[in-house]
C-alpha cells in the first residue's frame, strides 16, 4: 500500500513538473522572439530595412526550432497561422512596404502570445 502511495506521488510529481517546465518554457520563448519582432518594427519604422531584414532572419532562427517544440503542446492550426504570419515579413520587407509590415508584425506578435496563453493552466482554458 505505501510502495504505491509512493509511486503514485512520484507520479503526480513529474506531471506536475513536466507542466511547469513546458509552461515557463513556452512563455520564456514567446516573450524572446516578441522582443525580436519589437526590434525588427523598430528597424522598419526607422526605415532601417537591412536591419530588419537581420531581425527577421534571427526570428525565424528561433521560430524555426520553437515550432517543433510548441507542436507537443499546441494545436498545430495554430502554430500554421503564425508560420503563414512569419512568411509574409519577409516579403513585405522585400517590397519595402512598411506599413503592411508593421501590421503583421502585431499580429504575429498577438498569435505568439496566444499559443503561449493557450497552454497556461486556467479556467477559460479547461471550459
Amino acid at each position: 500500500m505505501i510502495k504505491n502511495l509512493k509511486t503514485a506521488i512520484i507520479i503526480l510529481a513529474a506531471i506536475l513538473l513536466l507542466i511547469c517546465s513546458s509552461h515557463i518554457y513556452l512563455n520564456s520563448s514567446a516573450q524572446r522572439m516578441s522582443d525580436i519582432i519589437n526590434s525588427a518594427e523598430k528597424s522598419a519604422i526607422e526605415g532601417n530595412i537591412d536591419a530588419a531584414f537581420k531581425q527577421i532572419d534571427a526570428f525565424e532562427s528561433e521560430w524555426a526550432f520553437n515550432k517543433h517544440v510548441y507542436a507537443t503542446f499546441i494545436r498545430h492550426a495554430e502554430i500554421d497561422l503564425a508560420n503563414q504570419s512569419a512568411a509574409k515579413l519577409r516579403a513585405y520587407l522585400k517590397d519595402e512596404d512598411r506599413t503592411d509590415f508593421i501590421a503583421e508584425c502585431e499580429t504575429l506578435r498577438m498569435q505568439i502570445k496566444h499559443i503561449a496563453e493557450s497552454d497556461r493552466f486556467s479556467l477559460d482554458n479547461i471550459f
